[in-house]
């Protein structure tokens, strides 16, 4: 929120530039994962989109670099966009990172919210990447695994 007429957060940045302030808005995290060559910044660095980028790249002879974690507001001011994986644009901020069971491969997702099924389990509607693409599904709990339970 502006402190003044002129457009400024309480960091006296411009309130649309600052990361903090955009941050808490959006919901998103302090810290972000980015690479060298990257032009955008991701929730995590196996996000399966960063990866799939590493590849190709190192596939056609180009330089990879690791991800490294810097504050959202250095990715923002470096001109990052948000990745479209780590950050769907019609995932709610309180949705909940989450691992998805995918044909045999666990994926990145995000559980929107638990329904009870007519058998009486609990399903989650989640979103998850696919393919390069987002899906979303109503998915049994035998399906979904907390984001930071990851053992294969």
């Amino acid at each position: 929120m502006p402190d003044s007429d002129d457009g400024r957060c309480k960091h006296g940045e411009i309130a649309d530039w600052c990361g903090d302030c955009t941050a808490s808005r959006k919901g998103l995290p302090g810290l972000v994962w980015r690479t060298a060559q990257g032009e955008v910044y991701h929730r995590k660095p196996t996000c399966g989109a960063l990866q799939d980028g590493q590849r190709k790249a190192r596939q056609s002879g180009r330089r990879v670099s690791e991800p490294e974690r810097v504050a959202l507001t250095v990715a923002m001011s470096e001109g990052l966009a948000e990745c479209f994986h780590c950050f769907p644009f019609d995932v709610p901020p309180d949705a909940k990172p989450c691992q998805v069971l995918v044909a045999g491969t666990w994926v990145d997702g995000f559980l929107l919210e638990w329904r009870r099924g007519p058998d009486n389990r609990w399903k989650g509607l989640v979103d998850y990447r696919w393919q390069a693409q987002r899906k979303r599904a109503v998915m049994d709990q035998s399906q979904l695994r907390s984001d930071t339970d990851r053992g294969n």
